[in-house]
């Protein structure tokens, strides 16, 4: 910055900003403008640009009673059928099925068993339930930290008949 002449007889001193203007007079009457950040062009072009989704689609399938489909047979095998039960503070309420669903979480959606969710992936915990018997197999590892006896719904698959206990 550079201060105006040290002669100027006001009290107020004046400064400049960078500019080849001499003095305030001068400054008064130049136009000033901002310059615009540079445009990025690559949005212009609709193949570089992500796309945005524009609507929410849901699995309508029921994934426990899947439409046929060419699958590899091991020696004329289905694939393993767990039971599951269900219990509210240690007394059954119902018994399910496991056998087509990727996830538990998708199977006892599939048979309107309510579980509360959110991430679906491990990662929050808030499907935790506790497993009374039996054993799972996670498909994903979870994120999500749990007791000895609790499974995360949304990333295991039973590998034995179990029993859990939903809150």
């Amino acid at each position: 910055m550079n201060q105006s002449s040290s002669n100027h007889t006001s009290s107020q001193e004046d400064f400049l900003l960078e500019s080849s203007a001499s003095s305030h007079e001068e400054l008064q009457h130049e136009d000033f403008s901002l310059e615009a950040d540079p445009f990025d062009d690559s949005l212009d072009n609709p193949l570089d640009a992500e796309p945005v989704q524009e609507s929410l689609l849901l699995n309508t399938e029921d994934c426990e009673q899947p439409e046929a489909s060419a699958q590899i047979d091991l020696e004329g095998m289905d694939k393993p059928l767990h039971a599951v039960s269900i219990c509210h503070d240690s007394h059954p309420v119902q018994t399910v099925s496991f056998q087509h669903a990727n996830t538990l979480l998708e199977s006892l959606e599939a048979q309107d068993v309510p579980v509360h969710y959110q991430c679906r992936e491990g990662y929050c915990g808030s499907c935790r339930t506790q497993l009374l018997e039996g054993e799972v197999h996670y498909t994903e590892e979870p994120m999500a930290w749990i007791n000895d006896d609790e499974i995360l719904p949304c990333c295991c698959i039973p590998k034995t008949a179990i029993r859990i206990k939903l809150s």
